[in-house]
């Protein structure tokens, strides 16, 4: 394994996450230099943001589509001006805007409406502040698509995390300057449509991910995730592709440095 992965998408503030020091420690220890700490709403950017003097820790600021789809309007106005307010003050750790999409699972379906508000709002300060988005889009992919058509993508591009769409929809995604990260559900399935999606995804858009502490990979059940899992999700994208595990390790850790526009080191 190359000594320097990157962990594209994780949780380590998550509450669940009871000693998010220690974890990191190991991740590192591990080989997982560097990680980004994707945001859900308010209250979440500031439990990152005690995290921000470990080594190696990035973050995004976002307002989370099942955040929005349980809000009120006022709720959804108050997030959106501590975004904004945020974004103005952000520190340069914070290198992205996320998640943000839609989530089209049970009863959220029933909220599109107030996701689709909020995902708009952000795409639009993404492109005001010149930063990648981080896209979460689960059993939405065609409305989420339709709004990217609508408003557009910013110049700074972004990535669609934990990629769940079918092989036939990577080419639009990736029309829109967008990579692709992929975390350890692609082992649970073997040659399943997450792995066909892989295979669908040139490996200069190719990310890797844990999404800590969800979606732990097989070989670690049943604990929880955590960024030093991430040589699992190495490993099966590299059997997937047909190349070596040191070479997927190499590859995403420069795609993900040149998607946050942070420099290799």
């Amino acid at each position: 394994m190359h000594r320097s992965v990157f962990d594209s998408h994780a949780h380590l503030q998550d509450a669940r996450v009871t000693d998010p020091a220690s974890v990191w420690a190991r991740a590192r220890e591990a080989g997982v230099r560097r990680v980004l700490l994707a945001g859900v709403d308010a209250d979440d950017w500031d439990r990152q943001a005690a995290l921000a003097h470990l080594p190696g820790i990035y973050q995004s600021v976002g307002i989370h589509p099942q955040v929005a789809a349980v809000l009120g309007e006022a709720e959804r106005a108050s997030q959106l001006e501590r975004l904004e307010r945020a974004l103005v003050q952000r520190s340069p750790g914070v290198v992205a805007i996320g998640e943000i999409g839609m989530d089209g699972v049970g009863e959220r379906r029933l909220a599109y409406g107030a996701q689709a508000e909020l995902f708009e709002a952000q795409l639009r300060l993404a492109k005001a502040h010149d930063l990648p988005i981080i896209l979460h889009v689960l059993r939405a992919h065609e409305e989420a698509l339709k709004i990217l058509e609508a408003v557009g993508v910013p110049a700074a591009g972004g990535v669609v995390h934990s990629y769940s769409g079918s092989p036939e929809l990577v080419p639009r995604y990736l029309e829109h300057g967008l990579y692709l990260s992929f975390s350890g559900s692609i082992t649970w399935h073997e040659g399943g449509r997450a792995a066909r999606a892989v295979k669908a995804c040139p490996v200069d858009r190719l990310l890797v991910e844990t999404d800590a502490p969800d979606q732990t990979p097989l070989d670690h059940r049943p604990e929880a995730n955590e960024p030093t899992f991430l040589t699992s999700v190495v490993r099966s994208v590299a059997t997937i592709v047909g190349a070596p595990a040191s070479e997927i390790a190499e590859t995403t850790y420069r795609n993900a440095c040149r998607a946050f526009r942070i420099e290799e080191s």
